[in-house]
């Protein structure tokens, strides 16, 4: 066999390093490629951020509120309940309460927790209202929050419904700053965060970012509103469920009355009040309060001063921190809704802390379907400031406020998200098309306009310039066309 040259040999291997150096890179670049237009389906969700786009680090004004936040990490961590989860032998009933008068009455107890489990719980929770009575005394940090601002959480399927959340609340003409914070460093969407929600004044905020053992960065779902409210830069927040759409300028909300006189407005829900008494002794509330209302709370809006409810929703904090087997059991016995509804009036409450109930009732929106049962589509939420007005009597003996306006469509059954609405089946009833929120006529007499063909009309435009950007879109199919062909059976000659 022929022997090959020193230089040939090295030339070889020049060669074949050079080969396989192209290979590697044109490989790479495929699958970079790939990987971007299918969302790294191959990869984990974190890792698919990291390659894509290094997440914003926190500013140093939201580096202060994570500290601030450090402390009563510890306290809650040290207050958490030692006792098994709460199991419900059976449920409290869901009753409408919207026709009640006069005040709550005690719903019957469904848990039966022994009494070694209630002084349990009570102890825990009596070692966190020592420090939070303590702090009542203080002012928190100069400068920790700062402004107004809107605070809502997405991420995934509810980016969808917060676009147009959004895009509404800009044509009622509100300008105030909102922060969109996100459950996880996964749902971060560089797209959205980057581009799309900065053109709406909006910026997203990844709230696991703030939390220092030993909590859990794991909260989620129903946990994270209580901490986006405490994390927000805000010192007013206007916080809204991703579906819970403004239907006037909320912006004058933070200076009229109620919000001005308490700091924390609230607005109610359609069933009756289902808390377990004994979360009254387990409070130190000492008894059944009286005064409260009859129907129980719905916190797809809520309007929170900072500066005076800061130990309100640090408490509320705590019962969804511990929501899930405890507080979430005490305060509604399993009934339609259990969650974070019940935490805030709860915390305001148990701390003495002045409080605002919106007292006109929520109403129900929807259609009437094929078979003739009226099927609902969502919530209407009234203004506070018109029902504070009527129920002021002048100095003329008359009420100052006769109409009370409708202020948000919580439209949660279904959401605002497209792809849902096209691929679910809510679009049509008995093979038709329909309306979700009722006939124009009906609308128009309710809002003053037609709010839902308003909603369609960001809809179509949001799906289809955003059908191939949002993640939870991606393979959908002909979103756009679908979604224009609703827009124009049922709206573009509705005028």
């Amino acid at each position: 066999m022929p022997r090959l040259s020193t230089s040939r040999i090295i030339t070889s291997l020049l060669f074949l390093f050079l080969l396989v150096s192209i290979i590697y890179i044109n490989f790479s670049s495929i699958s970079a490629l790939h990987s971007i237009k299918t969302g790294l389906s191959d990869a984990s969700p974190d890792a698919a951020v990291a390659i894509n786009t290094p997440l914003p680090p926190l500013t140093p004004a939201q580096l202060e509120i994570k500290k601030f936040f450090r402390q009563w990490s510890r306290h809650l961590h040290t207050a958490r309940p030692h006792i098994p989860p709460i199991k419900l032998g059976s449920t409290a009933q869901t009753t409408n309460g919207q026709h009640l008068s006069g005040s709550r009455q005690p719903a019957h107890s469904y848990l039966h927790l022994p009494e070694d489990s209630i002084v349990s719980l009570a102890a825990s929770h009596r070692s966190l209202l020592r420090h939070l009575r303590s702090a009542k005394q203080m002012t928190f940090p100069s400068g920790l929050f700062s402004g107004t601002g809107i605070v809502i959480v997405a991420g995934g399927e509810y980016f969808s419904p917060t676009l147009i959340t959004l895009r509404l609340m800009r044509r009622t003409g509100c300008t105030l700053p909102a922060e969109v914070f996100l459950g996880s460093r996964s749902e971060y969407e560089p797209a959205l965060c980057n581009t799309v929600l900065p053109a709406l004044g909006a910026k997203c905020v990844i709230l696991p970012d703030f939390l220092s053992p030993p909590l859990s960065p794991g909260v989620t779902h129903y946990q994270l509103k209580s901490l986006a409210l405490i994390f927000s830069s805000f010192e007013r927040v206007l916080y809204l469920d991703s579906d819970s759409i403004p239907v006037l300028n909320p912006t004058p909300l933070f200076t009229t009355k109620p919000f001005t006189d308490t700091g924390l407005v609230l607005w109610p829900d359609f069933w009756m009040a289902t808390e377990d008494p004994v979360f009254y002794n387990i409070s130190g509330v000492g008894g059944f309060p009286e005064g409260l209302p009859p129907t129980g709370s719905e916190a797809g809006q809520i309007l929170a001063d900072k500066k005076r409810h800061l130990t309100t929703l640090l408490l509320a904090a705590y019962y969804n921190v511990f929501g899930p087997g405890y507080y979430y059991e005490l305060l509604s016995q399993g009934a339609l809704g259990q969650g974070d509804k019940e935490t805030f009036l709860a915390a305001a409450l148990v701390l003495g802390n002045a409080w605002t109930r919106v007292q006109k009732g929520v109403e129900a929106i929807g259609y009437k379907q094929v078979s003739g049962k009226f099927k609902g589509s969502g919530m209407i939420q009234y203004h506070p400031g018109d029902d504070f007005a009527a129920q002021t009597v002048g100095e003329d003996g008359k009420k100052q406020v006769k109409t009370i306006r409708p202020a948000f469509i919580h439209a949660n059954t279904p959401k605002m998200n497209a792809g849902h609405l096209v691929d679910e089946g809510d679009l049509f009833d008995g093979g038709k098309r329909v309306r979700l929120w009722g006939s124009k006529e009906q609308a128009v007499k309710t809002f003053g306009g037609d709010i839902e063909r308003v909603v369609w009309k960001e809809l179509v435009d949001v799906g289809c310039k955003l059908a191939d950007v949002l993640k939870e879109w991606k393979g959908r199919d002909k979103l756009c066309e679908r979604l224009t062909a609703h827009w124009k059976a049922v709206f573009e000659n509705d005028i």
